[in-house]
């Protein structure tokens, strides 16, 4: 080996130091694909700069990084030390210190710590606040103190630092990982196992002494894929009878980004050299930006489309658009060629932007039903059942657990109804038995409308698609959760105390919030309660299997 080489080699092992393992690899074979060592340590020193940066380092003080399993408890506690500690330094310097000081420290950490308005901060800064704003300001220390709120926002951060360094690398295609990284994919389903054995552990009781598992009562509602799915097609399938009986036409629209929000090509897996270091959520953000700029301009042309909106990543992660709208025919023009004019301002020039950026298909219903052409698209992103394979010959269940990896990883909404009525409603009507009051026969019809799965009569019973939420004939209750008061027997309580008295509404564990729940529907200003079961929670024994007597739809019955 001459000297130029082992110059090379050390310059190297000193670059990749701290560099995840798994990273190295790539790294070495990216470095060797260079005919030249300067153009290849150039290269090494940019990438790995970039990936310090990503995990909050800067390349002088790189250390070891653990990608597979952190130990995000031990992580937790050190940093709610470490904001436990700024608070006594700084205590003796007035709250604004303390505030500043964690706002900082949370800030350095790629983490946003809870915003507080323009409002607060300045009466913060004239130490004139109000008990309300004190608690909030007070809410973001506690925070900041902890474990339990650093844990999720750290294992939130670890997996998109992970997808990010990935995209940079050029590991998320069709042609490595597709749609996201095996790492996150492994990650992320763990989580997912982690938190069904969660639920099976923990009991619901009862004022009655009814004990169920956390994980039957979750697999009755829409965290249970095949009741979403179903739920979603009942909606969008509702949609079209609407708007077939009111004389609306159907277009089914596909929205993506400019090319410089795209890592790599698809046929080739080559980087894509305008690619600027834009992450899928950024896709997210231009697409939603795009969005309200055509609502906007709909709205003033008096144009209000209704349908749904499916979010779905492109084989390297990058967000796209799929929305089946319905709009009376006169207008199917001007709300398409709205679309088109916002979907290329940015970049519109550039090559292959009036094919790629936007298209439209125009749905006949002489050949096949509108609901037909979002389908698919409502499977891949649920389960993939009744799919065989995806757009790039994945198999369908596969396609459809990472592509709901990538939606959990980034935060990004898959499925979103535009317009139309609310869905809460309908949940909790569907909760009701018949209703024998004569005087509540409309709400019974609504309730047998919801009952029925007729998500089309629903929303004209209930005023509409085009009615306001705040307009609808039933919206739900929903009512401050409270909690006992702890009398202790030095104070001498009265025991005669008014009964008003002897509950406070429940705020959150930081104090700065009062918590919410739903408890009914309100109809024309009548409270209908459709949750009658005050619930407690403990956690079975340790390998104890929870076995109810009954299951919890007999229980109600």
């Amino acid at each position: 080996m001459t000297r130029v080489e082992m110059d090379n080699a050390r310059f190297v092992a000193k670059r990749l130091h701290g560099i995840p393992q798994i990273y190295k690899t790539v790294l070495k074979q990216r470095y060797d694909r260079f005919s030249h060592h300067s153009e290849a340590n150039l290269d090494l020193i940019q990438t790995t700069k970039a990936i310090s940066k990503i995990l909050g380092y800067s390349s002088i003080r790189m250390t070891s990084v653990n990608i597979k399993s952190p130990n995000f408890k031990q992580k937790s506690k050190h940093h709610a030390r470490q904001c436990a500690n700024m608070v006594i330094r700084h205590h003796s310097n007035g709250l604004k210190h303390t505030y500043f000081a964690i706002s900082r420290y949370i800030n350095c950490h790629q983490i946003k710590p809870c915003p507080l308005t323009d409002t607060i901060l300045n009466n913060l800064e004239s130490d004139c606040l109000t008990d309300e704003e004190y608690s909030k300001v007070m809410g973001v220390i506690k925070r900041g103190c902890d474990p339990l709120w650093w844990k999720p926002k750290l294992r939130r951060l670890h997996n998109r630092q992970v997808e990010t360094i990935s995209r940079l690398l050029n590991q998320i295609s069709r042609h490595r990982s597709i749609y996201a990284s095996d790492i996150t994919v492994e990650s992320i389903k763990n989580q997912w196992l982690n938190s069904r054995e969660q639920l099976e552990n923990t009991l619901a009781t009862n004022e009655l002494d009814y004990s169920v598992s956390l994980a039957e009562l979750s697999d009755l509602n829409v965290s249970n894929p095949k009741i979403r799915k179903a739920e979603l097609m009942v909606r969008i399938r509702g949609f079209e009878d609407y708007a077939t009986k009111h004389g609306y036409s159907a277009v089914f629209l596909t929205m993506t980004t400019p090319s410089k929000y795209h890592r790599c090509f698809a046929k080739s897996g080559a980087e894509n050299p305008k690619w600027q270091g834009a992450t899928p959520l950024d896709g997210q953000d231009y697409l939603n930006r795009t969005f309200q700029r055509i609502r906007a301009s709909l709205n003033r042309d008096k144009i209000t489309p209704f349908g749904f909106r499916v979010a779905e990543p492109h084989h390297d992660g990058t967000p796209h658009w799929h929305l089946l709208l319905f709009v009376p025919t006169e207008q199917q023009e001007a709300l398409v060629q709205t679309f088109q004019e916002y979907c290329l301002q940015e970049d519109g020039d550039e090559h292959g932007a009036k094919e790629r950026r936007f298209k439209v298909e125009y749905i006949d219903p002489n050949k096949g039903s509108a609901t037909g052409y979002i389908a698919k698209y409502v499977a891949k992103g649920i389960d993939g059942e009744g799919i065989e394979h995806d757009l790039y010959g994945t198999e369908s269940v596969t396609a459809a657990t990472r592509i709901r990896v990538w939606a959990s990883c980034w935060g990004i909404r898959q499925f979103q109804q535009i317009g139309g009525v609310g869905v809460t409603p309908w949940r909790e009507l569907r909760r009701l038995s018949k209703i024998t009051d004569q005087s509540l026969e409309w709400v019974e019809e609504i309730r047998q409308a919801a009952d029925d799965s007729d998500w089309g009569r629903y929303t004209e019973l209930m005023g509409g698609v085009f009615c306001k939420r705040d307009d609808q004939l039933i919206r739900p209750l929903y009512e401050h959760k409270k909690q006992s008061l702890v009398q202790s027997t030095e104070e001498n309580l009265n025991q005669h105390q008014d009964e008003s008295n002897s509950s406070i509404y429940k705020t959150n564990r930081y104090g700065d919030e009062l918590i919410t729940q739903v408890k009914g529907i309100i109809a024309l200003g009548f409270e209908i309660v459709t949750r009658v079961h005050e619930w407690t929670l403990s956690h079975s024994r340790a390998n104890e299997k929870i076995e109810p007597n009954r299951s919890y739809l007999e229980f109600c019955k």
